[in-house]
């Protein structure tokens, strides 16, 4: 009945939007006497101690870069960083990802201190390692820090951007499209004429003797010569700046150099200006450092292969290969296919779908940028199922679902349920998806990957009540064919809530259990 599939669909979609709609965000500020255990206060990032005397910054990923999910959501990020912006300490500090993969990442002490160093608005692109069996999540947490050391986008400080009053050489300038902060300057006839840049937002932690102060930085057409700085507003002395301002040939000490020679100086040798050593020291430090950033954005990035995600694309589409031809009827085919499933999607890449998975990507949102292989794999055993059917996941995509198909094969004589206790033990799916989702819906923070056995594929992050349930799902289905399947696995239950059938049109217990959890969700 179309109405009755449509129906189920509506469920599923007013559902998600419900939880959607009421995700918490992380918290994004945690306490800054965690990492500054002497800190008094903290203003614009910068903590200070009792009396006054800084102690270094204080920086956390969220909320500027909740977008960057691991396994199932973000993670949030204490940074600690000491009065040069160079990172000196990590710390978790809260977290919507799955807690198994979270808590692999936080044991292994290497992925933290592969952080420790990296500089404050010129991070550079550093190869990080993954954490083994928690690759998603530990890889969304490093490009949070390392985005979130590239420095605010816009200056709570120096708010007013780069003008045209300010380019005298200038027609017109417009915002590079994609080095960030950067403006291209052109002449009247549209022609590139130099780039301008300035220090702030990036660089404004760098103070002087008292304060950070705004550079503008002009380059040539070709991008790689300094043709100009210019004092744009300063929060430090009065009295230092202004004896910078009178000494014009101090601001022109770059005038003329490429980046790589302005690179090559030693800043802390830079000869300062009489009696503002700190604060021109300070300058000089702030323009070489937004010029390595500079060349940082501009360095072209080699192209890293998709190979995970084509991976799970090509097992999708193999997928529907066997589900709408006659290879499902091959037996050597379909072996074959088992096994390199097995393999691939469980063995090498462990990304099953679950309900921690789907959950956490209905809270927090789908992770497209990094993981769209598996987001377009989910999308055809949602969808499949529900327009055509073929339940696809179950049968052409499950490592868990084969390794129990072979396992009934043993000689071992199969145990015989009594028809009651199997009508009784076949709701248990049902049952379980119904508690899961309803746990999301009223806000408690359950470790949802504990209910099912998928996460075990990930043998290094995985929970002691995930390899249980695994292990005892695998050691029944020896005794009852495919035990897991019927009477544990709720994603199998929501694919097969989902699934087009040809008997059993009519609305029967789970559609008025569907119905009344959507209603509760609305009402409360």
């Amino acid at each position: 009945m179309l109405w009755l599939r449509l129906y189920r669909l509506g469920i599923i979609i007013l559902l998600t939007w419900i939880i959607s709609a009421r995700a918490t965000e992380l918290p994004s500020r945690g306490d800054f006497r965690l990492l500054f255990p002497s800190g008094d206060r903290l203003e614009n990032d910068q903590v200070f101690d009792a009396e006054g005397k800084p102690l270094g910054f204080f920086l956390t990923t969220s909320p500027s870069c909740d977008h960057l999910k691991g396994y199932s959501g973000p993670s949030n990020i204490a940074l600690a960083l000491d009065l040069t912006g160079k990172v000196m300490e990590t710390r978790l500090l809260s977290s919507s990802d799955t807690p198994d993969h979270v808590r692999s990442v936080m044991e292994d002490s290497g992925f933290w201190g592969s952080h420790h160093g990296l500089a404050l608005g010129a991070p550079g692109n550093p190869e990080i390692d993954a954490v083994s069996g928690s690759t998603l999540t530990s890889s969304a947490i490093s490009r949070a820090i390392i985005e979130r050391l590239g420095g605010r986008t816009t200056s709570r400080l120096f708010p007013t951007d780069i003008l045209l009053a300010e380019l005298p050489e200038a027609e017109a300038i417009v915002d590079h499209p994609e080095w960030p902060g950067v403006k291209i300057m052109s002449d009247q006839d549209g022609k590139t004429v130099g780039y301008a840049l300035r220090t702030a937002p990036s660089q404004e932690y760098f103070h002087g003797y008292q304060g950070p102060t705004d550079v503008l930085i002009v380059l040539d057409a070709s991008g790689g010569k300094v043709t100009r700085l210019r004092f744009r507003k300063s929060y430090d002395n009065e009295d230092y700046y202004e004896r910078i301002l009178d000494e014009p040939d101090w601001l022109s000490l770059y005038d003329g150099m490429t980046i790589a020679e302005v690179l090559a100086i030693d800043q802390s040798k830079v000869e300062g200006v009489s009696g503002a050593t700190h604060t021109s020291w300070a300058i000089a430090e702030s323009v070489a450092r937004r010029l390595a950033r500079f060349e940082t954005d501009r360095a072209p990035v080699d192209p890293v292969f998709p190979w995970r995600n084509l991976g799970l694309v090509t097992l999708t589409l193999g997928a529907i290969l066997f589900s709408f031809t006659r290879l499902r009827g091959h037996a050597l085919a379909r072996l074959l296919w088992q096994i390199f499933v097995v393999v691939v999607l469980g063995l090498i890449l462990g990304d099953l779908l679950s309900q921690a998975l789907l959950l956490g990507w209905v809270r927090h949102g789908l992770p497209w940028s990094d993981s769209w292989g598996l987001v377009c794999l989910a999308a055809a055993a949602l969808v499949v199922p529900w327009a055509s059917g073929h339940q696809l996941y179950c049968h052409q995509l499950c490592p868990h679902g084969f390794l129990q198909r072979w396992l009934s094969r043993l000689p071992v004589k199969p145990v015989k349920l009594p028809p009651s206790l199997q009508r009784l033990l076949s709701h248990l799916p049902s049952l379980l998806l119904v508690m899961l989702v309803a746990s999301v819906v009223i806000g408690l923070s359950w470790n949802l990957a504990a209910f099912e056995g998928f996460d075990a594929w990930l043998w290094r992050s995985a929970g002691l009540a995930t390899l249980i349930v695994a292990i005892l799902g695998l050691v029944a289905s020896v005794f009852s064919p495919l035990a897991y399947c019927k009477f544990g696995c709720p994603t199998g239950a929501l694919f097969k809530f989902l699934r087009k059938s040809t008997g059993g049109t009519s609305p029967g217990l789970r559609d008025l259990v569907a119905g009344v959890l959507c209603l509760l969700a609305v009402i409360f």
